[in-house]
């Protein structure tokens, strides 16, 4: 998985290097729009522009609402607003989805520094996500941070949302402005859970004379309670609510179920069972899901 991410990294940083550095026609702005390979048609201010992936540097800067639509009807059209500045190009990541809650991604604006400085400036929609830069401490959004000039690379996350990884080269004396979308997690497709009849000890053939089942004879429930004896222990994430670092807990295996409770990091609850990325728990007396992003299963 690293591979990958790095390889991803690598040849979204050799984009950003061809397409962010200050334009040759300084009087002129720059966009490029990359929709994770999925075709899209793009207008500009309602004016058709053309399909992604899409690259132009000869734009009248100003103030534009960019908007995304999929050509695959299944999946939603998005209205973002760009800054389109002179002798800049502004760059959208963006990954559509079957809804808008869903869809995400990253609007990169460059502009100089007009203290001289080079930083970096995240905003995130929702707010306070989760942001971690060349991999060390984590910070929330908004944030402007001072980086040295040079290959960047950023994570932002934060729970029930989809994680947004990328890569930034950053030139010196410039300021780089990062606005992240997060989409929720997608709803995963929970299989219909066995259903083991109750069977009457007289009825059963394995049952012994005495009308009580044997042990052969006994329903199995293993596959619907899971392992009685593992826990499920909450790791880091980042998200506090009263000072204490929790894990939110919902009623269903979906970012779209309910909120029941929150989970404290560190602690164990007894495993129940697994449906796609979710764990279920014993919680405050009733079952309750968890994002396995943030959270092992221990067996004993």
């Amino acid at each position: 998985m690293r591979k990958i991410l790095f390889l991803f990294f690598a040849v979204f940083t050799s984009i950003f290097l061809a397409g962010c550095n200050p334009l040759e026609f300084k009087q002129q702005a720059g966009l490029q729009v990359i929709t994770n390979e999925i075709p899209a048609s793009l207008f500009l201010d309602d004016q058709y522009l053309d399909k992604t992936p899409f690259i132009n540097k000869k734009i009248k800067p100003g103030n534009y609402n960019l908007r995304i639509q999929p050509d695959d009807k299944s999946l939603v059209p998005y209205d973002i607003p760009v800054v389109l500045r002179k002798g800049m190009i502004t760059v959208v990541d963006w990954n559509p989805s079957s809804s808008l809650e869903t869809t995400g991604g990253v609007v990169f604006e460059m502009d100089k520094s007009k203290n001289g400085q080079t930083t970096l400036e995240f905003e995130s929609i929702p707010n306070n996500a989760i942001i971690t830069v060349d991999e060390g401490t984590k910070q929330f959004s908004p944030l402007t941070m001072d980086v040295s000039e040079g290959n960047h690379t950023f994570e932002v996350s934060l729970p029930s949302y989809q994680t947004q990884q990328r890569a930034v080269n950053v030139i010196k004396n410039h300021s780089i402005k990062l606005t992240i979308i997060l989409g929720k997690e997608l709803t995963p497709i929970v299989p219909p859970q066995e259903i083991i009849p109750n069977i009457p000890a007289e009825t059963n053939p394995e049952a012994t004379e005495t009308g009580i089942a044997t042990d052969s004879a006994k329903p199995n429930t293993s596959s619907l309670l899971g392992n009685s004896d593992a826990k499920v222990q909450i790791l880091s994430t980042g998200f506090f609510v009263e000072g204490q670092e929790v894990l939110r807990v919902r009623n269903s295996p979906s970012s779209a179920g309910t909120e029941i409770g929150f989970a404290k990091v560190g602690q164990s609850y007894p495993y129940r069972e697994q449906s796609g990325e979710w764990f279920a728990i014993d919680f405050d007396g009733q079952i309750g899901w968890i994002a396995n992003q943030y959270s092992q299963k221990i067996s004993p």
